[in-house]
């Protein structure tokens, strides 16, 4: 089969091929590995490939699938597909640098929980991805590794931090890919690279073995080419682990009732007061979505969620918890050794050489609000707003099973646009950061077209629903696809939906 129809192909339809024996996962890994030789120069979606490890783990895999065909028995879906990971996420014996120079060096003795289910059902790992450093960004651009750029035009961003798995699996060189979301840091990759993802219930994924940004926020997430997809990888992703005791008994088939529609569903969706600094883009694919979610059946009606309360409350724990969490790099037990005479010279020495502009910026931040100046009661403040908006919230997601709203203002932005505003780029997560500061879960899917470009729109609802969620924005996705092919212009079978659909 042909090499690039078969690495633009969904993780359904591989399974498929490799369920038949029409392929194998050594020729399919093999693909995908040529496809990241020819693509990784202009795209750097990777930090560490992992070649040697994929295709013993594709010949694993074709090993368990003959095993189970001659024996009768059977093997995971996933068995023999190759994904990528996120370099948050460890795995033993592959280098976990979080894109900073901290831990250029570090290679972990532990996996990740995702990773050991992935394993264990027989899924390939290809590489870890690019991200912003320890995950504090929305550019990808902030790395060790220099910037990821977005396949469908690479003058532009791919977003951030999970930048490097939407990249990966948008410009073919991975079938999915994992990142971490903690203000949005994976929906809004998807929505600049015309993806699928889901922001899931907060301890619905266990995040064991991830490095932490802010550990109250921080959710794993599939990014995939379509919501079947992403559905299939939460089902495997999903369930308590006694290594996170922040985890529930939430295992179950989100593929199951996935046709089931939005028939009788209150959707909500916010007000023109919410949207200002939108583009025509964004706005367009909005009032689509919400005349298509009429049109299946949906009550509409308007939601008017806290999005700038939990903004300003957002930028205020992130980096309170992440300067908790990045103490532990004090350059004596953890992370790069500094030099000096005295420990408060090596410590200095480290944080200076090993953190980056951004980090060393959250992490005052952070110190600041936890300060004993204030002996606690600054941050108090802070946390009895957040349980404001948490309830405000859970009252308009009482009424609505869903809330319809943008997943960034605009398609993705030029390179470097950024890199000397943070206060501005802080803004571009002002729609998805209060799915993170509430635990509850949230759907991207591409929504529609803007200058040759995708923009993606969101669905989020209370928390356990991401079994109605997933099935909302599938019904939608069908219903717009045909919609986000001609916006994008790419009709020559560039983008990522005509591939899939079509096999162009």
């Amino acid at each position: 089969m042909n090499q690039n129809r078969l690495t633009n192909m969904s993780v359904k339809e591989l399974s498929e091929l490799l369920g038949s024996g029409e392929i194998s996962s050594a020729g399919l890994t093999a693909a995908f590995l040529s496809n990241m030789t020819l693509k990784e120069r202009e795209i750097n979606a990777f930090i560490t490939p992992t070649a040697r490890l994929a295709l013993e783990g594709a010949a694993r895999a074709d090993r368990m699938r003959r095993e189970a065909k001659e024996t009768g028995g059977e093997v995971s879906s996933f068995c023999g597909i190759p994904y990528a990971l996120k370099d948050n996420l460890a795995v033993r014996g592959v280098p976990l640098t979080c894109a900073s120079e901290m831990l250029r060096d570090f290679v972990p003795d532990y996996s990740s929980a995702v990773y050991e289910k992935l394993d264990g059902a027989g899924a390939v790992l290809l590489g870890k991805t690019n991200l912003d450093e320890f995950a504090m960004g929305s550019f990808c651009e902030r790395s060790i590794a220099g910037p990821t750029r977005n396949p469908l035009d690479p003058g532009r961003s791919p977003g951030g931090s999970s930048g490097g798995s939407a990249a990966a699996v948008a410009a073919g060189e991975a079938p999915f890919a994992l990142g971490s979301d903690t203000g949005g840091s994976a929906r809004q990759p998807a929505a600049f690279c015309g993806l699928v993802s889901i922001k899931p219930t907060y301890g619905l994924v266990s995040r064991r073995g991830m490095a932490e940004l802010a550990s109250s926020l921080d959710t794993v997430c599939p990014i995939c080419r379509t919501v079947e997809d992403c559905a299939s990888v939460l089902t495997l992703l999903a369930g308590r682990d006694q290594g996170d005791m922040t985890t529930f008994d939430g295992a179950a088939s989100f593929e199951e009732g996935l046709d089931g529609g939005v028939g009788g569903m209150r959707i909500g969706v916010v007000p023109p007061s919410l949207l200002d600094g939108c583009s025509p883009g964004v706005l367009r694919a909005l009032d689509r979505a919400a005349e298509k979610l009429a049109k299946l059946g949906a009550r509409i009606e308007e939601a008017d969620l806290p999005l700038g309360m939990a903004l300003e409350i957002y930028l205020i724990v992130a980096s309170a918890e992440a300067s908790s969490n990045l103490a532990r790099f004090d350059g004596l037990r953890f992370g790069l050794g500094g030099e000096g005479k005295s420990a408060a010279d090596r410590m200095r020495d480290a944080r200076a050489r090993g953190f980056g502009d951004e980090v060393k910026r959250r992490i005052v931040t952070g110190t600041y609000a936890l300060s004993s100046t204030y002996g606690g009661g600054y941050y108090r403040k802070v946390k009895a707003a957040q349980n404001a908006v948490c309830r405000e919230t859970e009252e308009i997601l009482s009424r609505c099973g869903a809330v319809l709203l943008p997943t960034a203002s605009g398609p993705a932005f030029r390179v470097g646009r950024y890199a000397s505003d943070p206060n501005a780029l802080y803004k571009s997560d002002r729609y998805t950061t209060v799915a993170n500061l509430t635990g509850c879960p949230a759907v991207q899917i591409p929504g529609g077209g803007e200058d040759g470009m995708p923009v993606g729109i969101t669905l989020m609802g209370k928390k356990r629903s991401d079994a109605l969620l997933l099935r909302a924005a599938y019904a939608l996705e069908q219903e717009i696809m045909t919609d986000v092919r001609k916006e994008t212009g790419r009709d020559g079978g560039n983008t990522v939906w005509d591939v899939l659909r079509h096999g162009k």
